[in-house]
């Protein structure tokens, strides 16, 4: 089982160049971390919402530490 997983999801259109889908990766990875560090644990999923509402993947963190 896996502490936490982060799924980012394709993009439609997709985009014409592979740096353009890493930014959206380290984005994605930038929103996802806000949530998880912002929730101090107490949220265990989420969704990744970028710029203009659009659904850019979700995580689940799935604790193992008791507090």
């Amino acid at each position: 089982m896996a502490l936490f997983t982060l799924t980012v999801n394709n993009l439609a259109p997709a985009l014409d160049k592979k740096f353009q889908e890493v930014q959206v990766i380290e984005r994605a990875l930038d929103l996802a971390q806000a949530s998880v560090r912002g929730a101090g644990g107490v949220q265990t999923s989420g969704n990744i919402n970028g710029d203009g509402g659009i659904l850019l993947g979700t995580w689940v963190y799935t604790p193992q530490a008791s507090s």
